[in-house]
Parts: structure tokens; sequence; C-alpha cells
């Protein structure tokens, strides 16, 4: 677990005031390492042109870690970050939940991500990949703001990504809502809402698909004023319209029409 040795001066102002200001930052050091226990609840809806929609639900459960790799010459730092499956529940029923996956990012000097590279050779059960796994990556942990906050400040953050297969986006609003205790550490409470616009391709298993829509959500985080996520839990809805193609691009199959909704509830928890 993460760990940094001397006491960030905040912690200090926390025994002498009552609503202190704080410094949230996290911890950047290269070879630094946290992990977590994540867990993902959703629901998800298909429609293909005027059929009856299809729902489906999932519970997915990962050990969740992330490793500083070195800071770069421009104040970012880069990342290692994975995804190991423990579990796939799907209706009901357990599934092979797959390979894990690892991912090189880029995070920003106020934590965000601003760059994703998938560095896993495996595919992921088609349930996990309609969720979006990529793509909520960066809403797992709370921007931070760039300077001394109190109790009551807010702040905002806005990232862009993209690459052959399209774009996406994070416009966060964040707000510091107290400080207090979290699994024995001094920390502060972060609520966060968040809107993400998509326009991308999706390659699954037997077809691929362009999305066009966002997600919508919100999320309550406690971060370790020693410089690292403690816990957090968020909802998400994302809709969208899709067109289906075969893969490989088959000329002589007509693309379909249709949509995707995904109720998304996460849970990660530092271990």
């Amino acid at each position: 677990m993460l760990r940094v040795l001397a006491l960030p001066l905040s912690l200090l102002l926390l025994s002498s005031c009552t609503d202190p200001d704080v410094s949230l930052t996290y911890g950047t050091e290269p070879g630094l390492r946290v992990q977590y226990r994540l867990t993902l609840e959703a629901e998800i809806t298909r429609a293909l042109g005027d059929g009856e929609p299809q729902r489906q639900t999932l519970t997915a459960t990962f050990r969740a870690g992330q490793e500083i790799l070195e800071p770069l010459a421009d104040g970012s730092t880069t990342a290692s970050m994975s995804l190991d499956p423990v579990s796939l529940v799907v209706d009901g029923a357990a599934q092979n939940v797959g390979p894990g996956q690892a991912f090189v990012v880029t995070l920003g000097d106020a934590g965000e991500i601003v760059s994703i590279e998938n560095a896993s050779t495996g595919e992921t059960a088609e349930p996990l990949e309609l969720v979006g796994i990529e793509r909520l990556l960066p809403r797992l942990r709370p921007v931070l703001p760039d300077s001394r906050v109190e109790v009551g400040d807010g702040w905002t953050g806005e990232t862009s990504f993209s690459d052959a297969d399209g774009t996406f986006s994070l416009s966060s609003s964040s707000r510091l809502e107290r400080l207090g205790r979290a699994q024995g550490h001094d920390a502060a409470l972060i609520r966060t809402t968040y809107t993400s616009p998509v326009d991308r391709r999706e390659v699954f298993a037997n077809a691929e698909a362009d999305l066009v829509g966002r997600d919508v959500g919100a999320q309550s985080a406690w971060f370790a004023l020693e410089g690292f996520l403690v816990e957090a839990t968020g909802d998400s809805v994302g809709r969208y319209r899709v067109t289906f193609r075969p893969p490989g691009g088959d000329a002589t199959v007509a693309p379909v029409q249709g949509s995707l909704v995904v109720s998304l509830h996460t849970e990660m928890t530092l271990v």
C-alpha cells in the first residue's frame, strides 16, 4: 500500500484549525503502488431497429492496481494500471471472465488521466466491453484542485481522449464536502458530477459498432491527505445511438441501427 513518510502540512493544520485549507495531491514517486478491490454492477439494455429491447445484468469484481512509473518533462507522470478479474456473473450465472487487462496511462498534475494506452493482448468478455472499461478508467479517480481548498470549495476538470477509434471526453465538477477519517486515514470527502460525450467505434466478438452518446454520473470519494484514493462509489447512465456492422466490414450485410443504455454502479476500496 502506498505510504508517504513525511506527513503533509495539512495534517498539522487539522489539529489546530476548525476549518483548515488543505492541499490534495496524488503521490507521484516512481515505484509507489496502490491496489483496490473494484466491483461493477451494470444493467445493459440493447435494441436493434424496431425489435424488443434485450436486458442483461452483470456483476464483475476485479483487483485493480496502479504503479507510478516515471515523471515526464512537461510535469505529467506515467503509470501502469491493471484490472485482474476475480469473478463475473451475467444474468445470475457465473461466466468465464477472461484475461486481465493492462494499461499505460499519463497522469496530469491534478491526477487526471490524460492519455490511455491499452497494453493488453487478450479479448475481454463482451458484457464487459459493453460497459466500456477503457472509458471507465478516468472516472474511477477524482480530479484534484490545483490549489489549496477549504470545505465547500469547488473546482472543475476537462479532459479529452482520441485515437484511431474515435473520441470521448470527461467534464467534471467537484466539491470538497468535508474532512474526516476513512479506513484509519485523515481524508477529504470529494463529491463529483461529470458528463462524458462519446463518439467512437467499438469492436465486439461478433460485430463492430459506432457509438454516439454520453455518460452522465456522480461519484463520492474519500481521498487520503497522504496522497492516495481510499475508497470511491459512483453511479452513471450511458445512452448511445449505435450502428452495428458485421466484423471485418462485410459490405454484403447492411448496417443495423440500434440503441444501448448502460446503468452502472461502481465501488472501489483500498486493500
